[in-house]
Order: structure tokens, then C-alpha cells, then sequence
């Protein structure tokens, strides 16, 4: 470990997140010094550790302990992200990214073997392999998260076409949303992202199946809503589906309705009006369009 002067310090880094708070970092440092040194290239530049270089700054600090990592670009790189990878408030979309990013590079500095074909019954398949198992379990501990969920970030990210992650940038696609899509490939995706991105993941399975069997054009036509509102049906229909059977089970645990909180009997109760009324106003139109015809 050495002491460099900040003002030497480069951070052209595209993996540093700069402009952030850092307020809690600078009490730490104040408090407790500089637990962890900032990691940087033999040509100064910082590969990680760009909090603490704002904050060290902002405390009026003009030097640091530093580690430095020699090494190729790839390498360097993989610091970047490992060190993007542990922070708490990267998005879903950038975690992925940052995942499928790390996979090239770990597979380019260690070449998985090529796999083998494994016999089932008496054909033969090939197994498909996972990324490196070092790297999954690597970034496993980092994360959190399972190898399996690894796994399905990078291929999400991976499969998904720029109009896919443009609406996933915009909030208008579900995680879940996303899995269905990605099922098609980039073109199709393209072409049928803004119907789909107004569908629930329910409606999309269906989709998916029919674009597999007639293409996207046709399952686009034969799954628009006839009716404006069929998306607002479908939900209310969807809750008061799961709403029937929460209250089925509760009914077999002998909870019966007057057992109920008195806010949810208030609902159920506005219910029951809505189709009373509902109901009384469907036979008064049937009653007037009856003496009509008489």
C-alpha cells in the first residue's frame, strides 16, 4: 500500500459514480479514518473507491493510502465492476449489465471448456453450462444473490432487445414482464414491444405461444382487446379471483364474513351495492325494452 496525492488521482473511470451523497461516508471517515484504500492503475487511474475519493475531498483530505493493481485492461475492468457489484443502490438493469459485462471478461481471462455432449437415453444433447463456476460462486458471495438468479440476469440481459431495456428504463416493463419477452428473439421483440408492454405477464405467456406458431404480426392482431378498458376488466377480474379464494380458505378455517374487520365488511358491503345497483339498472333496461317491442 502507498500514499498518493488526490490531485494526482485520475478519474476517467466510466464505472465511477461520482455527484452522489456522501455525507454518512465523510462521518465514517472523520470518526473511524479511512477503513478501505481507494484501488488504482499504475497510471493513477481509480478503479475503485470513487465515494471515498469524493468524500476525502469534501473533508478537505489531499492524500490517500492506495492499492495499486497492475494488469491488463480486462483485468482492471473487472475490479470496476466487482467493486460496482457490492454497492446497495444499483438498479436492476445496471446489476445485470454489470453481471453479463463481468461474464465476458471472466470467460476471455478463463476460457470455459467446450462442453461435452451428455447421453440421454440413446440420443445425445448437449448440457448447457452455466458460466464459470468460480465466477458464480465469485459473485455469489458478493451479491447475495443465487446462482441461479446470476445466471438468469446475465441471459435477461444478454436476450433483451434496446427497445426492451429502453422500457424497462422507463418503467414500463415488469421484471416478470421481461422473462416472457426475451422468449422471442430481438426482432420480435422490437416489433411487439409496445403491445406488450400493456399486457400482463398472463396475457404475454399467451402471446408468446401464438407468435411461436402464426408470428408476431398475427399475435398481435388476435391478442388487441376488442374493448378499450379489457385491460381494467382483466385486473378487477384477476383480484376478485384471488379475493374468492382467500375468503374460500378462510371460510374452511371457520372465519366466517362477520368475523371479518370491520373495514374489509365496509368493502365487501360497497361491493355487494355496486352490483345490486348494477343488477337493478340491467332490469329496468330490460323491462323498458320489453314495452317497447309490445
Amino acid at each position: 500500500m502507498q500514499i498518493k496525492k488526490l490531485d494526482d488521482l485520475k478519474v476517467t473511470n466510466p464505472y465511477l459514480r461520482l455527484g452522489t451523497d456522501v455525507s454518512s461516508l465523510e462521518k465514517s471517515i472523520q470518526t473511524l479514518g479511512l477503513i478501505a484504500p481507494l484501488v488504482i492503475s499504475s497510471d493513477n487511474v481509480i478503479l475503485a473507491g470513487a465515494r471515498r475519493y469524493q468524500a476525502l475531498l469534501n473533508l478537505g483530505r489531499t492524500e490517500a493510502p492506495v492499492v495499486i493493481v497492475e494488469g491488463n485492461s480486462l483485468e482492471k475492468e473487472l475490479v470496476s465492476i466487482d467493486e460496482n457489484l457490492v454497492r446497495k443502490d444499483l438498479t436492476k438493469m445496471e446489476i445485470e449489465t454489470h453481471l453479463r459485462r463481468a461474464k465476458e471478461i471472466y470467460q476471455t481471462l478463463f476460457p470455459d471448456p467446450t462442453p461435452e455432449a451428455v447421453p440421454v437415453s440413446e440420443e445425445k444433447i448437449t448440457k448447457e453450462v452455466l458460466p464459470a463456476e468460480k465466477f458464480l460462486t465469485m459473485v455469489s458471495e458478493k451479491t447475495g444473490l443465487s446462482p441461479k438468479q446470476i445466471h438468469e440476469a446475465i441471459s435477461r440481459d444478454e436476450l433483451s432487445s434496446e427497445e426492451v431495456r429502453e422500457a424497462r428504463l422507463n418503467g414500463e416493463l415488469s421484471l416478470s414482464q421481461t422473462n416472457e419477452i426475451v422468449k422471442l428473439n430481438k426482432e420480435e421483440q422490437s416489433r411487439a414491444i409496445d403491445h406488450l408492454k400493456e399486457l400482463p405477464v398472463r396475457e404475454i405467456k399467451k402471446f408468446i405461444k401464438l407468435a411461436k406458431v402464426q408470428g408476431v404480426e398475427k399475435a398481435i392482431k388476435q391478442s388487441t382487446p376488442l374493448h378499450p378498458h379489457q385491460k381494467d376488466f382483466d385486473e378487477v377480474e384477476s383480484l376478485l379471483k384471488k379475493a374468492l379464494k382467500k375468503m374460500a380458505q378462510l371460510d374452511l378455517e371457520g372465519i366466517s364474513f362477520e368475523k371479518y374487520p370491520e373495514s374489509l365488511q365496509e368493502v365487501l358491503a360497497q361491493i355487494e351495492d355496486s352490483e345490486t345497483s348494477q343488477s337493478k339498472h340491467f332490469s329496468r333496461k330490460n323491462d323498458f325494452d320489453g314495452d317497447s317491442l309490445q
